[in-house]
């Protein structure tokens, strides 16, 4: 920077030497004295901070005592803290913390567990849980290999256009098959028609995404036959449209009088122009509307269950002659069909008296209203879902608990508004609750989920998500629903332990399945000595990540 600065004084200096006059030298003097300034102090900041970096680098190299005085001269604000500064010795830091960590664990392991019972005996006498088999020693894995009958399925779905015909094939087959095809993303137009062949039974295919309105209209033409009882189209809507029910109907009015013998004998014989559905379920049918649904119906009198979920142009009018269409209707699933309102649910579901099941997930306009008037007129109803219902209150689920005494399974999941009033009331009003979800619902404790525990009539609970639920939780479940609890979800519960989970799992011989995603706090202990070989042999215990290659 020295010379560089001489090279520039040199050469504005040059004129003047070539006969520049005094005038122009003395215009150029102050201008040449500030850039020269500039230069000396560029010269002097960088020598200051070449000087810093030199006794930096001499205090870190040269080994002091803590004991020692701090030097005068040190630039390291801290005292004697200032020697922790620096990559070097961050990472002694580092290496020595990570030797005292492995001497920790090498004395635990000595020492034969008795940190682990120390733990248990802080938990107190009622998680004095121990693993019933040696935690170090991990399970085998489940056997890899295949089922007979699903090779056979996987060679059916890899040479799916080579099939002619599926006549003589079961139902129950068919419906296997369908969705093998459809989770491979098969499902043509050409492959769904061998499913609607040969006067089937039942039409189960799970996803119709590729067909178009014109396949969808042959393929529910071709299937509409006497008997046909069940018929399942999901994701059907790029191609289920008003037109699309218009030819079912017309299909279905081509039909001649059936009747449907002594096997089904409870059942009204079907009358002329009409099919003997019993199940039906449109999936994803944003394409059709009111009218198109009553075309449907108009058709299948004797359906006993009815899905139409995800209906985007469906604003309930069709509700109003359901009781009409459909007299024998049981089960009834109208999830997404955001345009209902609650008005409309409360003047018409009341009157379905043989309805026992009812699911409105997604639909955002029910309310305590809604809950009121279900509590109120259907006396049958026993299976209530209201999953992404926001506007649903612990006064409406308090006012359906007085008043439907017979309720045994609901689920309140993403309802934000729940706590542990509703719990509470549920459990006065409904002492035979089998089958609880509360997912999602952050304002719910374990008071509330031990309230509806301690009826003793729970087989199915799922609380994912929810802070409150704890090793109480896990204790009142043992304590009341050892002989019924058969599913349980806890996933991203952290208040759960090895010792609270172990002691549940031990406990109840009829657990098929525990969920437990996002469950960072159970540790192998529990995934291998746990001491229900029936769980872990049918691979129940789901979502726990784990060191032993095998388990889910």
């Amino acid at each position: 920077l020295v010379a560089m600065a001489g090279r520039k004084r040199g050469r504005q200096e040059a004129p003047a030497e070539n006969g520049e006059t005094g005038a122009q030298q003395a215009q150029q003097e102050p201008a040449e004295d500030g850039k020269n300034g500039q230069a000396r102090q560029r010269v002097d900041r960088r020598a200051e901070m070449a000087d810093i970096a030199r006794r930096r680098a001499q205090h870190f190299a040269t080994f002091r005592d803590e004991d020692d005085e701090q030097d005068a001269g040190n630039v390291h604000a801290g005292g004697n803290e200032a020697r922790t500064l620096g990559p070097w010795s961050s990472a002694v830091e580092l290496v020595n913390a990570r030797e005292q960590a492995a001497e920790a664990r090498r004395q635990k392991v000595a020492k034969g567990g008795a940190d682990e019972e120390e733990e248990e005996a802080a938990a107190g006498p009622h998680l004095s849980w121990k693993p019933g088999r040696d935690p170090k020693t991990p399970r085998l894995p489940p056997c890899p290999v295949r089922p007979l009958f699903e090779l056979c399925i996987a060679m059916l779905v890899e040479h799916a256009d080579c099939i002619d015909s599926l006549a003589g094939l079961p139902d129950v087959i068919r419906a296997r098959l369908a969705s093998a095809v459809c989770e491979a993303k098969l499902m043509t137009p050409e492959v769904a028609m061998l499913f609607a062949r040969d006067a089937p039974g039942e039409v189960v295919l799970p996803t119709c995404v590729l067909l178009d309105p014109p396949a969808l209209t042959e393929l529910v033409a071709e299937c509409a036959t006497p008997k046909l009882e069940v018929l399942e189209l999901g994701f059907c809507g790029r191609g289920f449209t008003d037109g699309t029910a218009g030819a079912l109907a017309k299909a279905a009015h081509a039909l001649p009088p059936v009747d449907t013998g002594p096997s089904t004998s409870k059942h009204a014989q079907a009358s002329k122009g009409a099919l003997n559905v019993r199940r039906l379920l449109l999936g994803g049918v944003y394409r059709l509307s009111d009218e198109g649904v009553e075309q449907v119906l108009g058709v299948t009198p004797h359906v006993e269950y009815l899905s139409i979920t995800d209906g985007s142009r469906i604003d309930g009018a069709m509700l109003h002659n359901l009781r009409t269409l459909t007299p024998a209707l049981r089960n009834l699933n109208l999830s997404g069909c955001r345009g209902i309102t609650g008005a409309t649910l409360s003047s018409n579901l009341p009157p379905l008296k043989s309805l026992t099941h009812l699911t409105l997930d997604g639909c955002v306009l029910v309310d305590d209203g809604v809950m009121s008037a279900l509590g109120q007129g259907c006396s049958s109803l026993t299976h209530l879902s209201v999953t992404l219902c926001p506007a649903v209150t612990d006064t409406g689920v308090s006012a359906l608990a007085a008043t439907r005494p017979g309720l045994t399974s609901i689920r309140l999941d993403h309802c934000a508004k729940v706590t542990d009033r509703s719990l509470t009331a549920l459990a006065a009003g409904c002492k035979g609750l089998k089958r609880l979800s509360v997912c999602r619902v952050s304002k719910i404790t374990s008071a509330g989920l031990n309230a509806v525990a301690q009826n003793g009539c729970l087989e199915q609970l799922l609380a994912s998500h929810v802070p409150g639920c704890d090793d109480s939780v896990m204790c009142t479940l043992v304590s009341h629903c050892k002989e019924t609890l058969s599913d349980l979800d806890i996933s991203f519960c952290r208040g759960v332990s090895d010792q609270g989970l172990g002691h549940l799992v031990d406990s109840c011989e009829q657990l098929q399945q525990v969920l437990l995603f996002g469950c960072s706090q159970i540790t192998d202990r529990f995934a291998h000595g746990h001491g229900n070989e029936q769980l872990a042999r049918t691979g129940g215990i789901k979502g726990f990540s784990t060191s032993v290659k095998g388990c889910d």
